[in-house]
């Protein structure tokens, strides 16, 4: 779990290219969050990620445009970012995504395959954004 200052908000960032499953997400994490945003690509994803400075990050690995895999990467590359918790929701199993980068998703915080059960997300997000 991480410790936040009080008064610091809780804000999630969610990847996810289907519209209707962010939706989902963002009424299913809603109770532990203070803002929760989207976006439905990764280049406009890891730019709102460098604004927003979230506490969460959930992010789908078949994105438009800069996949998953990709805005992992530049996540683990920027000193700000690196330690933001990642959570991945795929339709992808759990296996290496590449054989090129068998290690590429190894510090996420959880990496959850769709379709998933609402309370396996709850269960893997509580403990990011509970007070």
């Amino acid at each position: 779990m991480i410790d936040m200052p009080p008064g610091e908000e809780r804000v999630v960032v969610c990847l996810e290219d289907d519209p209707d499953l962010a939706r989902l997400i963002q009424v299913t994490v809603r109770p532990w969050t203070d803002a929760f945003h989207v976006a439905y690509d990764g280049f406009h994803g890891l730019e709102l990620i460098r604004r927003k400075r979230p506490a969460l990050i959930l992010l789908d690995l078949n994105l438009p445009g800069m996949n998953g895999l990709e805005v992992y990467a530049a996540l683990q590359a920027d000193p700000a970012l690196r330690h933001t918790p990642v959570i991945v929701l795929s339709a992808n199993h759990h296996e290496p995504p590449s054989q090129h980068a068998p290690d590429a998703l190894e510090n996420v915080a959880a990496y959850i395959t769709k379709p998933f059960s609402l309370t396996e997300l709850r269960d893997s997000v509580r403990p990011y954004l509970s007070p």
